[in-house]
Order: C-alpha cells, then structure tokens, then sequence
C-alpha cells in the first residue's frame, strides 16, 4: 500500500464523501488541498487546522507545533491557541512524554501560542510516538489555497525541501557521512527556518495576495497541484528558477531524492498579483525572508519546464520523497 497522504479521488470517495455539513457558521469545510478551516463566529472568523507527525523522531513535539501554525498561517493570520495530541509507542517511557511536551511548549513559546488542552497516552502496536496539534485562530479576513487567479505569478519563499532536508541529515546521517560534518549540520540547521508565519502575515497585509499555500507532503510540485486543484486552474514553473540550499542540493543528490517532490514545510506558495508580484516579494525580504517567482497559474496543464527546456506534466497527488524512501528499504 502506497503510504502518505491518499491520493486525491480516493480521499474523495472514501473520506469527505462522507462529512456532511449542516450548520451555516461552517464557510469553509472539509476540501483537498485546503489548508484551514472556516467557522464564523459573531463578527469574526475561526481559522482551525490539524496536522499530524509522523515521519519525525527527533524534536516531534517542536516540529509538530510549527507545521499545524504554518497551516493556520496559510490564511494570513498568526496562530493563537492550540490542543496537542500525544500518542506514545507501547514501549516508550513516561519521559518520551516530558520531552514531546518541552518540544511543544518552546515552538508556542516562539509563536505565542497558548496550548490549552489535548490528549497523551501509550498506544499499543505504535513503535514511535505521533503527535498532532490542532492550531487555531480568530481573524477578521482570510484567505485559502483554493484562491488563486489565472495568471497570478507563484512566490516561494526561502527554498525547496525545507523540511525534508533537516528530517534526511539526521535519520540517514550513516548514509550521508561522506558529505562532511559541515554540511550534515547545515542541512539539519535548516529546521531553524520551519515557521512561515512571519512572511504569510506580512505578504497577506500588502492585499495582493489572492491565495497561500504550505507545501508539506509532496513538496513544492504536491503543493502547487493541490493549490490548482483547488483554484480549478493549471501552473507552469520552470525548475531553474526554485531555488535549493547548497546542502539540499548535496543530501538529495546522495540519496537521489527529487527535491522538488521532498516535504518543504518551511517556505511557502503564494498566489501573487502579477503586477503587484515586485511589492509582495520586496516587503517579504525586508523580513529576511527571501522571495523567489516561479512560474504563474495559467487556464490548464500543470506544467514543471525543466533546466533542460524538457517539459514534465506533473500529475495525480504527488508521493513524498520521504515516503518512497521509506517503502524501498521495506
């Protein structure tokens, strides 16, 4: 069985064909690719969103923190609150909790979120923890993924494969020593530039940004097609342009991972006006956060331009780097 996220048409007809919203406060519910949900309240807006981990060891409980804020930052509003989930594996002690709690409690520290409540126990049959958080926001004005107008150019902050990068130099660091301590450290240091949150505020206050999106499982190409899908649009991007850190580049030429494809939590996709595209990334860099265009959302095809001119239609829901890895040494 193909793990990850299920692919597009399966979720459909096994999953949200079957959640049926009744109450009108609901605006935006259950939908592929969308990042958030939407529930009025009073004058203002609840933005709420889930996100589990479970491809990561090592720092969980921080990591898991700073993806579900990431996704309540999509919107263009910062986090407030949170409840966590924290399922031990059946052979994990009570200290494994301590230490998923610490990671949690400095990651809403850093964002100023307040966790108010959640769930821990041991899980018989888990052999590693999983921890979910649920982030949530009240917000005057939003917006979606879904969102994104024909021709509007695509904006990625900071690089590809933000996320995958830092998660590959620490669990496969025995397959990477020929690559040096300096560039091991430096690929594991990318985890520092997790949060989006700063850039997603600051971009969304400009009012020229018609869509945001948070590319986590199936990197930069899982996150555009989702966002097409959503905005019923297609997308060129020219590979040339997505920028990489040098050590990106060097753990996934030794792991022959397609960076493009690797889970990029860190950067963000927008849906930038296009003459408007020179402001957005200019007040995204004042932050120092850099701010790259990379293609633009065009009326069909989802289109990668590779650096060899060679086109590649990029398809159904994109399987994350990570998860291929993990089912070859299966």
């Amino acid at each position: 069985m193909r793990l990850g996220k299920l692919e597009r048409e399966s979720l459909i007809k096994n999953v949200l064909a079957h959640f049926k919203p009744k109450r009108k406060e609901l605006l935006l519910g259950p939908e592929f690719g969308v990042d958030f949900a939407v529930i009025r309240h009073g004058g203002a807006f609840l933005i709420t969103s889930t996100d589990p981990i479970t491809g990561v060891v090592e720092d969980i409980g921080w990591y898991s923190m700073h993806v579900s804020s990431n996704d309540v930052a999509t919107s263009g509003n910062r986090p407030q609150f949170a409840e966590v989930l924290i399922l031990l594996g059946e052979d994990e002690g009570d200290s494994r909790a301590e230490d998923i709690a610490k990671g949690l409690a400095k990651a809403a520290s850093q964002l100023g979120v307040d966790i108010v409540g959640g769930h821990t126990e041991r899980t018989r049959g888990l052999t590693h923890s999983v921890v979910a958080t649920t982030a949530f926001s009240f917000a005057k004005s939003y917006v979606t993924a879904a969102g994104a107008k024909e021709g509007d150019y695509i904006v990625l902050t900071k690089t590809a494969g933000i996320e995958g990068t830092s998660i590959l130099a620490t669990a496969r660091k025995e397959r990477l020593g020929r690559l040096g301590r300096r560039v091991l450290s430096e690929a594991r240091g990318l985890r520092r530039k997790l949060s989006v949150v700063k850039e997603a505020e600051v971009a969304f206050k400009t009012g020229h940004v018609d869509a945001m999106h948070d590319p986590t499982e199936g990197g930069v190409l899982g996150g555009l097609y989702e966002m097409s899908v959503g905005s019923g649009l297609g997308f060129v991007v020219y590979e040339e342009k997505i920028p990489l850190e040098s050590c990106t580049r060097a753990v996934c030429g030794a792991l022959k991972v397609d960076p493009l494809r690797l889970i990029a939590s860190g950067s963000m996709l927008m849906a930038v006006e296009r003459s408007h595209a020179d402001c957005v990334t200019e007040v995204i860099r004042r932050t120092g956060t850099d701010a790259t265009v990379i293609g633009r959302f065009t009326g069909r095809n989802r289109t990668l331009v590779k650096s060899s001119g060679a086109k590649e239609e990029v398809g159904e829901t994109v399987l994350d780097e990570l998860w291929r890895l993990t089912a070859d040494e299966l």
